[in-house]
């Protein structure tokens, strides 16, 4: 049987590999837009993919080596969503469960909405 600390962990741990999904698809959205995009939009956008890869590549570091990332996450195509979403699921376990560092993350994602938001 699983104690409950050890379901909050695996809960946390999930969450965190979602947030991975949702920064990486963001990157990639904001630099597809980036790409079809004219103008001082473009660098706006072409920031946001590299800032979301980066706190991505940072959330990855905190999981285990075999953590599922690499599953599919929901056709959203603009980026600003998606990294609302990785936000708000970084609220579904308590943070106490979330490996150190975790915090870091979530201002940093926290952070990209708010220099990325019009």
């Amino acid at each position: 049987m699983t104690s409950p600390i050890a379901a909050t962990r695996t809960q946390a741990l999930e969450s965190l590999a979602g947030v991975v999904r949702l920064l990486s698809r963001a990157a990639d959205q904001a630099e597809n837009a980036a790409t079809d995009s004219m103008g001082m939009d473009r660098f706006g956008l072409t920031a946001l993919s590299v800032g979301a890869q980066l706190v991505a590549s940072r959330t990855l570091g905190l999981l285990p080596p075999d953590a599922q990332v690499n599953e599919p996450v929901p056709a959203q195509g603009d980026p600003l969503e998606l990294l609302r979403a990785a936000e708000v699921l970084t609220r579904t376990p308590p943070i106490e469960a979330y490996p150190p560092g975790t915090s870091h993350v979530i201002v940093a994602i926290c952070d990209l909405i708010r220099e990325h938001s019009s």
